[in-house]
């Protein structure tokens, strides 16, 4: 494996000429950057280099990009990757409106996804990615889109959204592993796949009051997130942040049938981040809110649940 020099993500570097950035979400390994080419001239720029790996998706506008081979046209169907210190340049002959967002990556974080699609990743010196361009993502698109809107307003769920990002990039970078003809990349014995998940759901049932990160499960279990967010999903059928919300949700059945409880101190008190968090989460679960519930003083039988 090569040993990673690029800097911490801390949502502050990484600043590009002509380039605007706005730092929407940071974690341990990533970050979500919003664009806009606003401060960019029409002609050819001066080289150019991220200090990380990114992914970057135009959101509306297009651009050229200048890297190695031929120039290439950048519009909404195009999803760029970005290999740290790779010289690029770019113009805007359509004029400076274009503007997207971009998942920025560590070497480690990326490496730990890239072991299950594409083991030889981790021994490219020049940079994980191996391609600069890809073409016919349209889902991931969209997925991207729905996690950067997610992160606007209250009821940011760091464990949802760090979730969905690495489910997006391991979408991504399996679809082009597999372009390539690599197979993925099965690590984990049946029984020890077992044992991860059910030490995972055993941290949660210890902790699903407080507001986690992936990375504090991963850690106690001395896993990658990525890895483990795979595992949970394979062996339980879910991913790991809806059933912490289902944990949290079924806590909240008891109370609400006895009808004397305050639902901002218990959406609180369950680890949502606000009173209209958990009705939203209730009520995709339960498919009623939890005020009806309170009010009614019943507990919910089970051909009232909406299954997934």
């Amino acid at each position: 494996m090569i040993e990673s020099n690029e800097p911490a993500i801390d949502g502050k570097a990484g600043d590009l000429p002509g380039l605007g950035l706005d730092w929407a979400y940071v974690a341990p390994g990533f970050g979500i950057v919003r664009w806009d080419c606003s401060g960019a001239r029409r002609e050819l720029s001066a080289e150019k280099q991220q200090l990380w790996h990114v992914v970057s998706f135009v959101h509306q506008g297009a651009f050229v990009l200048h890297g190695p081979g031929r120039p290439i046209l950048i519009d909404q169907t195009s999803v760029v990757f970005y290999n740290p210190e790779a010289p690029f340049r770019t113009e805007h002959p359509f004029g400076c409106d274009d503007h997207g967002s971009a998942l920025v990556i560590h070497r480690d974080f990326l490496q730990d996804v890239l072991r299950n699609h594409d083991p030889a990743a981790e021994d490219r010196m020049e940079g994980l990615f191996r391609h600069t361009v890809g073409q016919g993502f349209s889902a991931a698109c969209l997925r991207q889109r729905l996690i950067v809107r997610r992160l606007v307003g209250e009821g940011v769920d760091p464990l949802a959204v760090e979730a969905a990002v690495l489910h997006l990039l391991g979408t991504l970078t399996g679809a082009l592993a597999r372009r390539e003809g690599i197979e993925p990349v099965r690590r984990d014995p049946e029984r020890a796949r077992r044992r991860y998940v059910e030490d995972a759901k055993a941290i949660l049932q210890v902790r699903f009051r407080e507001r986690l990160r992936l990375d504090d499960v991963a850690r106690a279990l001395h896993v990658s997130t990525y890895h483990l967010c795979r595992l949970f999903k394979q062996e339980t059928g879910v991913p790991i942040h809806r059933y912490l919300n289902r944990l949290r949700l079924m806590e909240a059945l008891e109370p609400l049938a006895q009808g004397d409880t305050d639902l901002s101190m218990l959406a609180l008190d369950l680890g949502f981040s606000s009173h209209s968090h958990f009705t939203a989460a209730f009520r995709k679960e339960f498919a009623m809110s939890p005020s009806e519930v309170r009010r009614t003083g019943t507990v919910l039988l089970p051909g009232d649940i909406r299954h997934p």
